[in-house]
């Protein structure tokens, strides 16, 4: 294995086709940016004077006309200017946006028109103004065009919301409340507020009505009697909708002394939504209510806690039913895939359990791995693809986005560098792909190289897309608590992408993203002299997230998937998600409430998989890993478990 860790390690000095900027170029950045901040116009254009060929020196240009946009001056011909310099650059992207923006801001539809067609990734908020601009001109398609939006979930924003208010007129009394349902199902209630205050004044609800019934359902429903028109008995189900999500059972009593009065349509909407709830509690009755809502209008979200509470149920047929009743992109996801394989396996049709498997084999995520070991096929890394050449490097690093990246990165300037970097690896080639990864990795720039190397299509490079930094930290830590050195690069992966100063939204820092708290409490544990400055020590860092993780092995009966969960949500949830029967380690990591923690359970185990097919040039198995979830812990765990903090501290409460 040292051979094979040689090869993979080995950093090759010669970086070619990547220029650094100079000092000066550097220093003319940074005096830019905070002139910018400062609204500094007459700063900036000296900057722009001083100017020479440094891929940053693009961005003063930029910052300067962002001021005099906010100022409002006509700068057509200067836009137009920059644009035709800047074209295919991510720089013409953001510019152009901003100018879109502030014509539409000013009813200059006609900028809008002419400019928005010319993005090439744009979000919604560009769609919106473009659709706002086609309803300007009276464009007959708006109702096709942003059928898209009105089906969203998402909060609208100040380019959408017109756009809605269009759609509403074209929409039915039916379109409405659907859509205020699936905007209460994510708990956008001001959204859907919106949405039912468009209807007509004869089919609109009280809007005091509506408020209280999202804001204080317990307090709408004890006000309230039976629905005696259509208003009325909407707003009776969103209130019981919005208890649902606060009390299920609560809501489950109160259909059922309501429910006589009701559609048969609203009873089964409502019993899947508490069936949806009692799903993500992972609570038994959960299916009872999924059966008692038949073929009622579910969301894709309710569709996939039917299956997880069938598969926690290990209810085989219904597994089968509920996927079949998805719509079929959603039906052709990976997991959903292989679970209808296995359902079919298990009631006894191994044909099409094998068609099912056979779709999704060989991709190198955790249902892939999944399906290819029930095929026979345990995990082997594919073929390496040839190395970038010296002229494919050259010619990737003399890419302008890939330039201005590594520029940007040098200096610490992260969310730049890290938007130019994507901007430039999208829609490329396999071999771009490669060269930009390659180049990544020789900056020490480890989350790029990944990034890079993931998006391939045919040809791959697993060296690549599995990186082995700060080995000689990592395996000696790994091997002092007799932990898989795969296990810990797989979950090292997924926590920093081997960003060294890497720091979460709450605190979580280092290659392992520990959390303060969690690193004072490990360092007192293990006897480790520990002051809080040290936790985005490489060592420190590595010492203090491999001692948590065997402290997790070791309370939780050494699962690596119990573990891996509760390194990211915290081993005290860990006690209210087991079933109470065994479960497959690939059952659990499925029916995770938390959708972080389930996500990174299935990306941290697939992880390691691959760190051990491409180490060791052996098949893996994934199940072997997964192993069987018990019931309970063992009578030798220690009884401290629910005391204990998570590391990373990233999974939001559930």
């Amino acid at each position: 294995m040292k051979k094979v860790l040689c090869g993979v390690l080995g950093v090759v000095t010669l970086l070619v086709g990547v220029s650094t900027p100079a000092a000066a170029a550097e220093d003319r950045f940074q005096a830019g940016r905070e002139a910018a901040r400062a609204g500094d116009l007459g700063r900036l254009n000296r900057l722009i004077q001083e100017a020479g060929d440094s891929p940053l020196d693009g961005y003063l240009s930029y910052w300067a006309l962002s001021i005099r946009l906010a100022r409002r001056e006509n700068l057509d011909a200067d836009y137009a200017a920059f644009l035709a310099r800047e074209d295919g650059s991510l720089l013409a992207e953001r510019a152009r946006a901003d100018w879109i923006r502030a014509s539409a801001r000013a009813g200059r539809w006609d900028i809008v028109r002419s400019q928005g067609p010319l993005l090439r990734q744009p979000e919604q908020e560009m769609n919106c103004w473009l659709w706002q601009a086609k309803i300007a001109a009276g464009s007959p398609s708006i109702a096709s065009d942003a059928s898209s939006l009105w089906n969203s979930t998402s909060e609208p924003g100040e380019a959408c919301a017109p756009v809605i208010a269009a759609l509403s007129v074209l929409k039915t009394a039916d379109a409405h409340w659907q859509r205020a349902r699936r905007l209460l199902e994510v708990q956008h209630f001001a959204a859907a507020r919106a949405t039912l205050a468009r209807l007509p004044a004869n089919e609109a609800p009280q809007a005091q009505q509506i408020a209280e019934a999202l804001e204080n359902p317990l307090l709408f429903l004890s006000r309230n009697h039976p629905p005696i028109d259509r208003p009325s008995r909407e707003t009776l189900v969103l209130a019981l909708s919005r208890l649902a999500q606060i009390d299920y059972r609560g809501a489950a009593a109160r259909l059922e002394v309501l429910g006589p009065v009701m559609p048969a349509a609203d009873r089964g909407y409502l019993a899947s939504v508490i069936g949806w709830q009692a799903a993500r509690a992972n609570q038994p009755d959960a299916l009872t209510w999924y059966h008692a809502a038949g073929k009622a209008e579910q969301s894709a979200e309710s569709r996939t806690w039917h299956v997880r509470s069938a598969l926690r149920a290990q209810a085989w047929g219904d597994v089968r039913l509920a996927i079949d009743m998805m719509g079929p992109d959603q039906r052709a996801l990976p997991e959903w895939t292989y679970w209808h394989g296995r359902a079919e396996k298990e009631l006894g049709r191994p044909r099409e359990a094998q068609d099912d498997f056979a779709r999704i084999a060989g991709q190198p995520n955790f249902y892939g791995m999944l399906a290819g070991e029930e095929l026979g096929h345990p995990f082997t890394a594919p073929r390496a693809a040839a190395p970038a050449s010296r002229e494919e490097l050259a010619r990737v690093g003399n890419d302008r986005s890939i330039r201005r990246a590594l520029a940007l990165l040098r200096i610490g300037s992260r969310v730049d560098g890290v938007r130019e970097w994507n901007w430039a690896v999208r829609d490329v080639n396999d071999r771009f792909l490669l060269a930009a990864a390659e180049i990544a990795r020789r900056e020490q720039l480890y989350d790029r190289a990944i990034y890079s190397a993931e998006k391939t299509r045919t040809e791959h490079d697993f060296g690549l897309r599995y990186l082995l930094p700060y080995y000689d930290t990592v395996e000696p830590a790994s091997r002092r608590w007799g932990l898989d050195v795969y296990w810990v690069y797989g979950l090292m992966r997924q926590e920093s992408r081997f960003i060294s100063v890497a720091r979460s939204s709450v605190g979580a820092q280092g290659l392992m993203q520990v959390m303060p708290a969690t690193a004072k409490f490990v360092a007192e544990k293990i006897g480790l002299p520990f002051s809080a400055d040290q936790v985005r020590e490489t060592d420190t860092n590595v010492t203090l997230g491999t001692a948590y993780l065997r402290m997790m092995m070791d309370r939780l009966d050494n699962q690596m998937a119990l573990a891996s969960a509760a390194y990211n949500a915290g081993p005290g949830r860990i006690l209210r998600w087991r079933t109470d029967q065994p479960v497959e380690g690939a059952v659990f990591a499925e029916t995770i409430p938390i959708a972080e923690t389930r996500d990174y359970v299935k990306k941290v185990l697939a992880n390691t998989v691959a760190y051990a097919a491409l180490l060791t040039g052996k098949p893996q198995s994934l199940k072997s890993r997964l192993g069987v979830v018990q019931s309970a812990l063992s009578p030798d765990a220690p009884a401290d478990l629910t005391r204990l903090p998570a590391a990373d501290g990233t999974a939001q409460p559930q």
